[in-house]
């Protein structure tokens, strides 16, 4: 094993981790954005189907109404009718059935009333929705430029970093670094770990004593349970 520039592995870590970080940032943004969509497409949904629940009453009630007219008309016919019966029996046939129909006017009558309630308490819910839909658009295309201004910077943030870590890494020794880019390959940021009170902070196994001392004096190496890249954690000054 050889031995390193002290901060050689925490300087990686910390790039590792800032990377990582702006990394998140970016990605963040596109699926805070596509759950903003989706809550405005939900909303949208739900006025399209309150419009359409509007549209069946009024229809309904147009229907009811038609049929109230029908019943009135037929009504007048019965009275007239009524007027020209032959026969007592006649004439009471006659009067039931205008008495069963004005009873049957009378439902419908009340049909109609609580349908054309139905259809302003379905007006005053559209309200609403139109309302929350307009919000939800106007958020999202807030959130949306939000994302577009911040991008440009956080690019440019991320390509810093990326360049910093290409001259950090030119300073690990040749013998480790195809096992370092293995480790970055399928840890990410965590492919380094420091050491705290002689212990792994990746898999919490406890080092060697002698392995401990080789990490505190500067010497490369690997985590034997987790495979990490291991390095000594400075207290800050």
């Amino acid at each position: 094993m050889s031995h390193a520039q002290a901060n050689t592995l925490p300087e990686l870590h910390r790039l590792h981790l800032a990377i990582q970080e702006v990394q998140e940032e970016i990605d963040r943004g596109p699926r805070q954005l596509r759950a903003r969509s989706n809550t405005t497409a939900s909303r949208l949904a739900e006025l399209e189907a309150q419009r359409q629940k509007q549209k069946q009453l009024k229809m309904l009630a147009d229907q009811k109404s038609l049929q109230l007219k029908t019943n009135e008309a037929k009504l007048e016919d019965l009275k007239g009718k009524l007027n020209q019966a032959a026969s007592n029996r006649e004439f009471d046939i006659i009067k039931g059935q205008i008495e069963a129909d004005k009873v049957a006017n009378s439902v419908l009558e009340d049909e109609i009333l609580e349908t054309l309630d139905k259809v302003d308490k379905v007006q005053a819910e559209l309200k609403k929705l139109e309302s929350d839909v307009a919000i939800a658009q106007a958020e999202e295309k807030k959130f949306a430029s939000e994302v577009d201004q911040r991008r440009p910077s956080l690019e440019a943030r991320l390509g810093s970093l990326r360049e910093e870590l290409q001259q950090a890494e030119t300073y690990l020794p040749e013998e480790i670094r195809a096992a370092y880019q293995r480790l970055v390959q399928a840890h990410g940021a965590s492919a380094l770990s420091p050491v705290e009170n002689a212990t792994c902070t990746s898999c919490y196994v406890r080092l060697t004593p002698q392995n401990a001392v080789s990490i505190e004096s500067g010497t490369i190496m690997f985590c034997r349970t987790c495979g990490r890249l291991l390095y000594p954690r400075k207290e800050s000054a």
